[in-house]
């Protein structure tokens, strides 16, 4: 049996013969400092330095599901353009129609997100001097976790959408030079105008020191309203070259079948879009409350949207979303858990506000297509309309420990890292499933 020697200034160790275990526990202690005056003396902004260091690091859970995410994503891209990796759609002769797009999605893909990885990388750089004096720390919601209002999410900077948007929006733009498609520039447009709506929301946050005092509630609806109202007037007025898009809503058809029901809105179909493009944009800023998870279920839809787009032979649209997927997944490389940035309403609004105008860009047979691949940001929704509601009927009682759902489940005692996982996994199904359902409408495209 080993000994055990007790030292005055240090820990209980045992000496004599050890297991290897035994070995690799003493040596552990060995190496520490347990003198408690001097734990009374740490240095904090060493400490700093050190999970700034570990953060920067694509390792732990946060770095594995990063390289997971894009992995998948670059594959994705990879495959869906037809014969060759070429911009482009299979005729019915099979023959490829190819487009006057440059390069590949893949490539594309790939270079939205280093240039979206490296101007957030580069912006977290040059505001660190501010960071320190907590400037643009992530302001926390009175009525949010308890435990989201202290620790490392409490000291940790925001409106990262100001870095990861514009370089997506900058490598649609030059992708789409060649074509000159007056469709992207305006759907470019409008998702910057929501972008300085999101940014001027956290600005008011950060001023007053909450989330709880942004943007009046009816001010930014009116903003988000306006937005998009003009976007799609404008396609409904044959902005984009005098082509305007179908306002059939196929809800189920059977391919190169006559659709089981398809909605002719006329009109009515712009108000669905404008619509489409408000819920969109304050769905997925309702899913930015954990690390990483907006970004990467936003990058799964927006390359299914994508990759239907494709398929509907609107190659320059396609490329607009895979660019925008490509700079949101540029961005986990900073938003990874433990989050290094927060996009705040800057890059959640203009996210959805991309993802929803690809819609009113699409028709009508793209709104059930969408609303498939939108599933994540469909459940966090209903679930916080779900608690407002039960809560009024009930006189204040609740349906959820706390909305949106990710919070019920961060109380029910689910890991961060956990619920990400999980629902990242559920919108990639989502995503996945969505060019089947477009597939079911295409005799009434």
């Amino acid at each position: 049996m080993p000994t055990i020697a007790t030292d005055s200034t240090g820990p209980r160790r045992p000496v004599g013969p050890l297991s290897r275990e035994d070995q690799a526990r003493a040596d552990g202690l060995d190496d520490l400092d347990l003198d408690l005056d001097d734990d009374l003396d740490l240095d904090l902004d060493h400490l700093d330095d050190d999970d700034d260091g570990r953060r920067s690091a694509m390792a732990g859970p946060g770095g594995a599901f990063v390289r997971a995410v894009v992995t998948f994503l670059a594959l994705w891209c990879w495959r869906i353009a037809p014969m060759g990796c070429a911009w482009g759609v299979v005729g019915v002769d099979g023959r490829l129609v190819r487009s006057a797009l440059v390069g590949s999605p893949f490539q594309w893909f790939a270079a939205s997100f280093v240039v979206s990885s490296l101007a957030c990388v580069a912006s977290l750089a040059l505001v660190r001097a501010r960071l320190n004096k907590g400037a643009l720390h992530q302001p926390r919601r009175t009525d949010g976790p308890p435990h989201h209002a202290c620790g490392p999410k409490a000291s940790t900077p925001t409106m990262g959408g100001a870095a990861f948007i514009p370089a997506g929006l900058v490598c649609a733009l030059v992708a789409n030079k060649l074509i000159g498609d007056e469709c992207v520039l305006a759907l470019s447009l409008a998702t910057a105008a929501m972008c300085v709506v999101g940014a001027v929301d956290d600005l008011r946050k950060l001023r007053q020191g909450t989330a709880d005092v942004g943007l009046p509630p009816l001010a930014k609806l009116a903003c988000q309203s306006v937005v998009a109202s003009a976007f799609c007037a404008w396609l409904a007025s044959g902005g984009n070259g005098g082509v305007v898009p179908s306002t059939t809503v196929t809800l189920f058809a059977v391919s190169n079948a006559a659709p089981v029901i398809a909605l002719r809105l006329g009109r009515w179909f712009w108000a669905l879009a404008a619509f489409t493009m408000v819920a969109e944009s304050n769905a997925v800023n309702v899913t930015d409350g954990l690390d990483g998870l907006a970004a990467s279920t936003v990058a799964f839809a927006l390359v299914g949207t994508g990759m239907i787009l494709l398929m509907r032979g609107q190659p320059q649209l396609a490329c607009f979303a895979i660019c925008v997927a490509g700079s949101a997944c540029g961005f986990l490389v900073v938003n990874r858990h433990p989050a290094s940035a927060f996009m705040g309403d800057t890059g959640s609004l203009a996210l959805g506000t991309a993802l929803g105008g690809l819609v009113a860009c699409g028709g009508g047979g793209m709104v059930l297509p969408v609303f498939v691949a939108s599933g994540v940001f469909v459940v966090e929704a209903v679930s916080v309309l779900a608690q407002r509601g039960y809560s009024a009927w009930t006189r204040g009682e609740k349906l959820l420990k706390m909305s949106p759902l990710h919070h019920h489940l961060e109380l029910s005692g689910w890991g961060e890292m956990k619920i990400v996982v999980w629902m990242v996994a559920f919108g990639a199904a989502c995503a996945v499933a969505a060019p089947r359902v477009a597939l079911m409408g295409v005799g009434a495209l």
